[in-house]
């Protein structure tokens, strides 16, 4: 009985450790934007997926941040 609760409560622990160390989610459509803002609402980081396919990152991904579109050329035949 000790032991699974102590399996339980480590596997509960390593749980809430993965959750709180998750990333903030980024760019994952062709002309997605994201910008991470700090607690004072500074910018520091962004990540875009250019309508041309090409990812770029800088700065620190956060749990404050907000997100766009593009508008981005239709596709040349």
């Amino acid at each position: 009985m000790r032991k699974s609760f102590a399996l339980g409560l480590g596997l509960s622990a390593a749980l809430v450790a993965t959750a709180a160390l998750a990333r903030p989610p980024g760019p994952d459509e062709i002309g997605e934007f994201y910008f991470y803002f700090d607690a004072a609402g500074n910018v520091v980081g962004q990540a875009e997926l250019s309508c041309s396919g090409v990812y770029t990152e800088s700065g620190v991904r956060t749990a404050k941040y907000s997100s766009g579109h593009m508008v981005c050329p239709p596709p040349r035949d």
